[in-house]
């Protein structure tokens, strides 16, 4: 598996193969599959984010096959782990049980909260959702700023990256 790599406003973000692969490994290719997710962790620069390591799903995660709630504990603790690590926090991901994942609108709220929340120097934070198919079709990914506004990436091509998922979105 290679690395994808998006641009939001001249920030470079990659995803790496490990990140990459450790998301998908959590797809929910069956009926009955639950709803997954963790947080990322990333090297930071002033113009590039190397996503290096994900987390989740935890065992005091509450999931179902249309709900992820995260055990806000843990995430805490992962936070502090991984920055001893040398890592830094900037997003969040989760499944959804459709080919080409778009968030809903309770994703959109919940991780406004979580930049309503978190204490950063970050231009924002980063949401993952992982669909049914495979990178990049079935991955959506969007920074989300501490305006509330939620910006979709270029691909390397100067392409919108998201763009075959576009719907409306109702903000609340």
């Amino acid at each position: 598996m290679r690395p994808l790599v998006y641009i939001f406003d001249g920030l470079e973000v990659e995803l790496t193969p490990h990140a990459l692969s450790m998301m998908i490994s959590h797809r929910q290719t069956g009926f009955f599959s639950k709803e997954s997710g963790g947080q990322m962790f990333a090297t930071l620069s002033a113009d590039r984010w190397r996503i290096e390591a994900v987390t989740g799903p935890r065992v005091g995660d509450r999931r179902g096959y249309n709900y992820f709630r995260p055990d806000r504990k843990a995430e805490q603790e992962e936070i502090y782990r991984f920055y001893d690590k040398g890592l830094e926090f900037v997003g969040d991901w989760h499944t959804h049980p459709e080919n080409t994942p778009r968030p809903s609108g309770n994703d959109v709220t919940s991780i406004r909260n979580v930049v309503r929340e978190s204490l950063h120097n970050l231009p924002g934070i980063l949401m993952c959702i992982v669909g049914r198919k495979s990178p990049p079709d079935g991955l959506w990914l969007s920074l989300h700023r501490r305006d509330g506004a939620m910006v979709e990436p270029l691909d390397t091509n100067g392409k919108p990256a998201n763009a075959s998922r576009r719907r409306k979105v109702v903000w609340i």
